[in-house]
């Protein structure tokens, strides 16, 4: 396999090998070149190299043993819930990615909304009305989904349940490769922006059930719109 030189940067070089085994580059069990070959593609030391076969290994990736090398773990022991294993596998979806994000979603979402409704502090509250402002108000799609993902996270942060609350930094990617992929040609979704505001006016109202019903009717319309994307259907 040929790889392109980067610079001696440890993150550089994590990302390309992380992309590369999560498009299939290189298949599960595979062996990874040597430290002194990636090294050498590279242009970086070897002590680089085997710092960033560590952060893979972290990310259960791949696993390093003694005299055997370094071999990429199966797809099951891989950590989903890393941000950036998540945005590898964005640039390369497997079949069903997108369909087992959005499940995920209405498993963990619509409780958090419930209960967003019930414990936001007024603080918790204009979070997610600055948010659902930026998104009325975005002109680009990348300002769109900055403010889209501020938005549910501060959904997530009003619901009070500290586990839930821990999930929002994997929610983020979740929520980011979702986004992604239901955004077709730019432009503001105005049933979206209306569902937000659904959302954010029951939140208001300390109405757990309409906060539910607005956040999977979000989540719905998201699948709507990722099966619509032309992109997705290429």
């Amino acid at each position: 396999m040929a790889l392109s030189p980067l610079r001696n940067y440890h993150n550089q070089i994590v990302d390309a090998l992380g992309s590369s085994i999560v498009s299939g580059e290189f298949a599960e069990g595979a062996q990874l070149p040597t430290e002194p070959q990636l090294a050498e593609t590279y242009g970086a030391s070897r002590l680089i190299i085997r710092e960033a076969m560590k952060s893979l290994a972290a990310k259960g990736l791949v696993s390093i043993r003694p005299r055997t090398g370094t071999r990429v773990q199966p797809r099951a022991l891989w950590n989903l819930f890393d941000p950036a294993v998540l945005g590898w596998h964005s640039s390369a979806p497997r079949e069903g990615l997108i369909e087992d994000l959005m499940e995920l979603r209405q498993a963990i979402e619509p409780l958090a909304a419930r209960l967003a409704a019930q414990r936001a502090t007024p603080e918790d509250i204009a979070a997610v009305r600055e948010a659902f402002t930026a998104m009325s108000a975005a002109t680009t799609r990348n300002v769109y989904i900055d403010a889209d993902l501020r938005f549910h996270g501060a959904v997530v942060r009003a619901c009070g349940n500290s586990f839930i609350m821990q999930l929002e930094t994997a929610l983020s990617a979740v929520w980011e490769t979702s986004f992604q992929a239901s955004s077709g040609k730019w432009g503001p979704d105005a049933q979206a922006l209306k569902l937000h505001q659904q959302l954010f006016e029951a939140l208001e109202r300390r109405n757990p059930a309409a906060a539910e019903k607005a956040v999977l009717a979000l989540i719905d319309r998201a699948v709507v719109r990722i099966k619509s994307n032309p992109a997705r259907q290429a």
